[in-house]
């Protein structure tokens, strides 16, 4: 290992965990620094290669293990470091096909599936944390949203109208586990395709950039969504982390239904117009993209792109980089 390595990855934990230790003063922008934390660690581990990132992931718990303290520390390695590693070194695995001699790069579609698991997976791991029953853990949520819609003084929160909050407050308390968990599924999706953008541009990135609109999600995707599905009819607990995992999968195949879209209109003289408008209304009217994962299931089952879309160019090629 040489020294600029070690330099690299160390200076990629330090920054990793200043944004996260950041997010203590409860701030938006300090929110947001909590969401890009992980791209610091992601830079080194792909334009370094994984042992980079996992000094990064090391060097950032220890730093706040010794600085706040051992729980704050491992939380980050838990949430923030191994997991940034860990998409790292899946991004540069790669073999090569015996028969025609070409570089296969790990899937895109198994890594968005992994930040689906991911994102599912450390939500999950924090309800036990606040409660071990479920409506015990809801009241919890039920209290912070209470608390948060407080004025100074403490009085009751207002509505305009006069409304009743507390119905608002029960659907926040509802949904705000799926929430963090779809919207940690997201920024780790854009970590990593900022990581990768980032190297690119610096020509640190030994993987050939991939046809994202040829993306392609493994079988298994669509079994993990029907049992978390199926899951969220148990009692209790094991309901609601179901409920997470199913509401990450969705997220995974409205990103498979925004593919079938950018090919299935390749051919259309508006297509920049198309792909604008649904973008946008997918900004405004977040619920679209249920329809839009249906789109993606149904490009599982029936290949949409494969009946519609032009045919998809040869893959790209670059030297193998086996971390």
């Amino acid at each position: 290992m040489t020294a600029s390595l070690f330099l690299i990855g160390f200076g990629a934990g330090a920054a990793s965990a200043l944004m996260y230790a950041a997010a203590a003063s409860g701030s938006p922008l300090a929110l947001a620094l909590l969401y890009v934390a992980p791209l610091p660690v992601l830079i080194a581990g792909i334009g370094w290669r994984h042992v980079a990132g996992l000094i990064g992931a090391v060097a950032g718990a220890l730093i706040l293990a010794l600085a706040v303290g051992p729980k704050t520390g491992l939380f980050f390695a838990i949430a923030v470091g191994l997991p940034s590693w860990w998409l790292a070194y899946l991004a540069l695995l790669a073999r090569e096909d015996p028969a025609t001699g070409q570089t296969e790069w790990y899937p895109i579609g198994r890594l968005v599936v992994w930040c689906a698991l991911l994102g599912a997976a450390l939500i999950s791991a924090t309800i036990p944390l606040v409660a071990t029953d479920l409506e015990v853990y809801r009241a919890a949520l039920k209290e912070v949203f209470t608390k948060a819609f407080q004025g100074a003084g403490g009085e009751a929160p207002q509505l305009p109208g006069g409304q009743d909050p507390q119905k608002l407050i029960d659907f926040m308390a509802t949904l705000a586990p799926g929430l963090a968990a779809t919207f940690w599924t997201l920024s780790s999706i854009l970590n990593l395709w900022l990581a990768g953008r980032i190297c690119r541009a610096s020509g640190r990135l030994v993987r050939p950039w991939p046809d994202l609109p040829r993306m392609e999600l493994p079988r298994g995707a669509a079994l993990g969504l029907g049992a978390g599905f199926l899951g969220s009819f148990l009692p209790g607990i094991p309901s609601l982390m179901a409920e997470l995992f199913a509401a990450t999968f969705m997220v995974a195949f409205m990103l498979l239904g925004l593919a079938v879209m950018h090919v299935t209109t390749m051919a259309a003289p508006a297509r920049g117009l198309i792909l604008f408008a649904l973008y946008a209304l997918l900004m405004l009217l977040p619920w679209l993209g249920v329809f839009l994962a249906g789109l993606g299931i149904a490009e599982q089952l029936v290949g949409i792109r494969r009946r519609f879309g032009p045919p998809p160019s040869g893959p790209p090629t670059a030297a193998a980089n086996l971390p």
